[in-house]
């Protein structure tokens, strides 16, 4: 019994592992798109409301992101599905 139970658990770790790596294979593959960047990003309007409004308006995603470090975080409507990775 015993054995079979550090065997499933070894199996379980292995396959949590792989997912975890797949995942992060995934994430640097993906891109922002800043061709549909709006709103300005606040305390009051964040991510939700970004995708909220994002898909309101028929896009498939949305998140407050920004070209470059010195510009502000504008609400971007993204076209494909993006897998945020931070």
């Amino acid at each position: 019994m015993g054995i079979l139970k550090t065997d499933v658990t070894c199996f379980l770790v292995i396959i949590f592992t792989i997912s975890l790596s797949n995942h992060n294979i995934l994430v640097s593959g993906e891109k922002t798109s800043f061709d549909h960047c709006d709103t300005l990003c606040t305390d009051y309007y964040g991510w939700h409301e970004c995708l909220t409004d994002c898909t309101i308006e028929g896009y498939v995603s949305g998140l407050c992101a920004s070209p470059f470090p010195n510009q502000p975080k504008r609400c971007c409507c993204q076209k494909h599905p993006l897998i945020i990775g931070d």
